[in-house]
């Protein structure tokens, strides 16, 4: 501490400096944001017969397969693993996409929906002249529910040697909830219904 020595008759006062503030350290420019498309909320995807890991990869190939679609279209995906090939079904605006049914190889999943959406004449299954996934058949299921202990007969459509999955339903008896093993595809875009019997 410093000290100020005066004339005669005054007192001595020490002296005191103010201590420096820190400045501020300067941290790195500020980045604007990164601009990100917008996500299309209008794209319903449905993943059925993978396991629930696996469904985030499969919806974004899906999503990157629309990239050249207008965002404002609604459009609904259903996709049901069969061995090493998806089964595909397209429900999108217009009488040309009303319900669009083909098959694709694992690793051409992207490309085939892609071409499947592209262009305006009328659709073809990629890669063909013709659709080249099997037809769905009627099926039915039964099971006695779990509440009421009556039975209850479940259709739906699905192709031959599907994967099964079981899909929520509500007994018609006494709506209360039961889970019933039905085909992957109708599972997974909640395609059945319940009856009494």
């Amino acid at each position: 501490m410093n000290q100020i020595t005066v004339g005669p008759g005054l007192a001595a006062y020490p002296l005191t400096m103010p201590a420096s503030s820190p400045r501020p350290v300067a941290g790195p420019p500020s980045r604007p944001p990164r601009h990100r498309p917008p996500a299309r909320s209008n794209l319903e995807v449905l993943v059925a017969g993978v396991e629930r890991d696996e469904r985030g990869d499969v919806e974004a190939t899906v999503r990157r397969a629309f990239g050249s679609r207008d965002p404002a279209e609604a459009w609904s995906v259903s996709l049901v693993r069969l061995g090493r090939a998806w089964s595909v079904t397209l429900r999108g605006p217009g009488e040309r996409f009303r319900n669009v049914s083909f098959s694709a190889e694992e690793h051409r999943l992207a490309e085939a929906i892609a071409e499947s959406i592209g262009g305006d004449g009328d659709h073809r299954a990629p890669g063909s002249g013709q659709s080249d996934s099997p037809a769905r058949v009627p099926a039915q299921a039964s099971l006695t529910c779990e509440h009421c202990r009556q039975s209850i007969r479940v259709t739906y459509e699905a192709q031959p040697d599907e994967t099964k999955s079981e899909a929520p339903l509500a007994c018609p008896h006494c709506w209360a909830m039961n889970r019933v093993e039905i085909g992957a595809w109708a599972a997974a875009g909640g395609d059945y219904r319940a009856e009494k019997t």
